[in-house]
């Protein structure tokens, strides 16, 4: 009986550690797949999206960001991009990226501070770690390209064991200030136990966040903050791109960044005679909008705004 007691404890000892090593390589591979895709150049569309997407950051290096648009010939200030791969771009060349789209309808230098994969995080990141002296302090307007996936950004890459731009980490104390969470055994992270025990926890955050947007809230709060004394003369505004999933922020949540004097405006308002869900309007990895669905928006935007 004690005999087959600790054959047993052995047989799950095992399967466990095959599970545990397994999920390590796996990870592992993972990573070093994406460097490889990352230091791999190329002109074609998708290696420059992996280039954009998962090259490490080092003091902002504009070398690290998709292309921005320079226009040394106009005395219009500049317009800054923020966002995920929406705004980046993902998908698509060099000559239709919304900077450079942004930049040919207005006149305008477009600084892309965008980053595929990212989110509301990693904007405030930003902000937060740049010199105030920036060159582009008399910019004119930001552009923060939200999806409502970022949402879930904010806790689902809270685990994440993946290069650090992913595992940027805050939380929201009762009073609304911003505390960043530095893990301090990362290496746990790749465990597929622990990955699963706090896999739960994350999507438990993740509802309540879509219910009343705290750490969302105080967030973009600080990003606007942040941003008038980086861009004071610039008009923030966040352009809610519609997403597959249907989802958007509902009027209240639109209210409450109103009143932090950040100018929200869904860029449906400008979809009115399409069915932008149509599956023309998407490239074939059916998450990122086409060319085309850019060219519907963004200059309406720029009459909009008088930009």
């Amino acid at each position: 009986m004690f005999k087959r007691i600790i054959i047993n404890l052995l047989l799950i000892v095992i399967v466990l550690g095959i599970a545990e090593f397994t999920s390590f390589i796996a990870i592992k591979n993972k990573n070093e797949f994406f460097i490889m895709k990352a230091n791999k150049s190329g002109t074609d569309p998708i290696a420059n999206e992996f280039k954009t997407k998962y090259k490490i950051l080092e003091d902002f290096n504009p070398e690290n960001f998709r292309k921005s648009i320079i226009k040394e010939d106009t005395k219009k200030n500049p317009i800054i991009l923020f966002g995920c791969s929406f705004a980046e771009g993902a998908g698509l060349n060099d000559e239709n990226t919304p900077c450079s789209k942004l930049s040919k309808l207005t006149g305008r230098s477009c600084i892309n501070r965008s980053k595929g994969a990212t989110g509301t995080q990693f904007i405030y990141y930003q902000l937060l770690n740049t010199d105030n002296n920036n060159e582009y302090k008399n910019a004119d307007y930001i552009i923060y390209v939200f999806i409502w996936n970022h949402l879930h950004r904010l806790y689902n890459y809270q685990i994440s064991p993946l290069i650090y731009m992913f595992n940027l980490r805050y939380k929201a104390d009762k009073y609304g200030k911003l505390k960043e969470i530095k893990p301090k055994f990362k290496f746990i992270y790749s465990s597929f136990f622990i990955k699963s025990i706090l896999n739960k926890k994350i999507f438990l955050d993740i509802d309540k966040e879509e219910k009343d947007f705290k750490l969302f809230n105080a967030m973009m709060k600080e990003i606007y903050r942040l941003s008038k004394e980086k861009y004071p003369n610039a008009k923030f505004i966040m352009l809610e791109f519609p997403e597959t999933s249907h989802l958007e922020l509902p009027e209240n949540e639109i209210k409450t960044l109103n009143s932090y004097g950040i100018e929200v405006i869904k860029a449906r308002e400008f979809l009115n005679n399409i069915n932008y869900y149509e599956r023309k309007y998407w490239l074939e990895d059916e998450i990122h909008p086409t060319s085309e669905l850019w060219d519907f928006i963004l200059p309406q935007l720029k009459e909009k705004y008088s930009m």
